[in-house]
């Protein structure tokens, strides 16, 4: 059977990235603990949509505000991605919006994660994962569009937005491309559409992600970027010769990694990932130690009027760890690295100094896991109609990005859509935001740079035309 599988590794690290709850992998979800004044309620969700009738189910959990509706206004919809906590639609600026449309907000929590689970605490073994599939997410989102539209009077002829962020955002768009007479139109938000499948299938493009990472810094500030290949450069060169106690001293490790293989590239892992996650989260700097404004600029700051590089180093090792710091040290083996790991960097990038492994086969890690053969990546783009000429051939999704976010390195690329000129307001359409990170658009913060707040004025009027133009549900 297809288990669902949307980057290079992500089936794989799906289940595990629930746990750590300052991943942020919602972009829509700011990852506080403040109370959601739209309070969740659960619908009867069919646990197979693959037949034509069943009576096993389980309780969805969803959130909807209709205060700002009015009949036939639009129901802008929010799909939850791989995350603990759903969002609070009221934090959205989705919400603002449907004040301006005279729409509603709803958000859907994704099967598999937080309370939305179809066989409770026994909802991760293997027999009853099988249903974890594509084809019952965007079920879900189809039948809870139903229930809306029957059970909220006035809107059985609304139009659906489905929006999302991150995964939620690469969601959106099978949404809109599978199931057209439902989703009237889709924003991916920061979405990962590139890098599928195997490792050799993917080739050089699996090393998109730190490659990125390495020209943000490099374009920020280029003597940063200096001081970090002279810090890793530092820390390899004490790795091969065994200097454990000046690495451990440096870098307020816990204990030094030994010299094997596997210790080794876990540890360059680690240390690498603090600077994707810093760049990726810049609006997020309650999710890191000691960091009160962007935590990019915090970074580069620190990185120039530090005493050494390896001194940098440190210091952003204190920024990106901290919080999960005990007994005043780092420890590498418990700390809660990137979600990307050892098989997107690049050996001759400045992340990849010192590193001995090869590339890592995710797909085989997850056929030993899962007991499944892998779909490869043209066989998901084919079948769930996404492959470059179809993105290109789309109507109606918006696809936002990031200047500091690495997802944008994954994302749709403006050349996938043509130059970007034309009339034809239907056409789908890429929005690169400077200045942003990882999904910033959907949720505003006190950081939002002026390009931001700009960004959303785009946004907003390109639904507006749709929602006024005159064409039917269907593409």
């Amino acid at each position: 059977m297809f288990l669902f599988y949307s980057t290079l590794v992500y089936f794989c690290g799906l289940l595990t990235l629930v746990a750590p709850a300052r991943s942020q992998a919602d972009p829509g979800s700011g990852g506080d603990s403040a109370p959601c004044p739209t309070k969740s309620r659960y619908l009867d969700q069919v646990i197979d949509h693959s037949l034509h009738y069943s009576n096993h189910i389980f309780k969805h959990q969803y959130r909807i505000n209709t205060t700002f509706f009015k009949e036939g206004g639009p129901v802008l919809l929010y799909q939850s991605p791989e995350s603990t906590t759903m969002a609070c639609p009221d934090e959205l600026i989705l919400t603002e919006w449907a004040q301006e449309l005279g729409g509603m907000t709803a958000v859907l929590e994704h099967r598999y994660f937080g309370q939305s689970l179809p066989f409770g605490n026994n909802s991760f073994t293997a027999k009853n994962l099988r249903y974890f599939t594509l084809e019952n997410v965007m079920a879900d989102a189809v039948s809870f569009v139903n229930f809306v539209k029957t059970n909220v009077t006035g809107a059985a002829h609304s139009k659906v937005i489905v929006v999302g962020g991150s995964y939620g955002g690469f969601l959106s768009a099978p949404f809109r491309q599978n199931h057209p007479d439902t989703f009237f139109g889709a924003w991916s938000v920061a979405g990962l559409f590139r890098a599928w499948g195997d490792a050799d299938e993917v080739g050089a493009d699996g090393y998109n992600w730190f490659d990125y990472v390495e020209n943000i810094y490099a374009r920020r500030s280029f003597d940063t970027f200096t001081a970090m290949k002279a810090a890793f450069a530092q820390v390899s060169s004490w790795l091969d010769t065994g200097n454990s106690d000046m690495l451990q001293k440096s870098l307020s490790l816990c204990a030094a990694p030994s010299n094997a293989s596997a210790d080794r590239d876990a540890f360059i892992i680690w240390y690498t990932s603090a600077y994707s996650q810093l760049a990726q989260r810049n609006h997020l700097p309650s999710s890191f130690y000691n960091v009160s404004g962007p935590t990019l600029d915090t970074v580069i700051h620190d990185t120039l009027a530090a005493s050494s590089p390896v001194a940098a180093l440190n210091e952003t090792l204190w920024h990106a760890y901290g919080m999960v710091a005990q007994n005043g040290c780092l420890d590498y083996t418990v700390s809660i690295a990137d979600s990307i790991g050892l098989e997107t960097v690049n050996p001759a990038s400045i992340f990849g100094q010192g590193l001995t492994s090869g590339t890592i086969n995710a797909s085989r890690n997850c056929a030993q896991v899962f007991n499944t053969s892998q779909t490869t990546g043209a066989e998901v783009r084919s079948r769930f109609k996404l492959s470059r000429e179809d993105i290109a051939n789309s109507t109606r999704i918006l696809f936002s990005e990031g200047e500091y976010d690495p997802v944008t390195a994954v994302a749709v690329p403006q050349t996938w859509l043509g130059d970007g000129v034309g009339i034809d307001m239907q056409k789908s359409v890429v929005v690169m935001i400077n200045g942003i990170g990882h999904g910033q658009d959907v949720r505003p913060t006190e950081l939002d740079p002026p390009s931001v707040v700009e960004a959303r004025n785009v946004e907003l009027n390109i639904i507006k035309g749709w929602l006024n133009s005159n064409v039917s549900d269907a593409p």
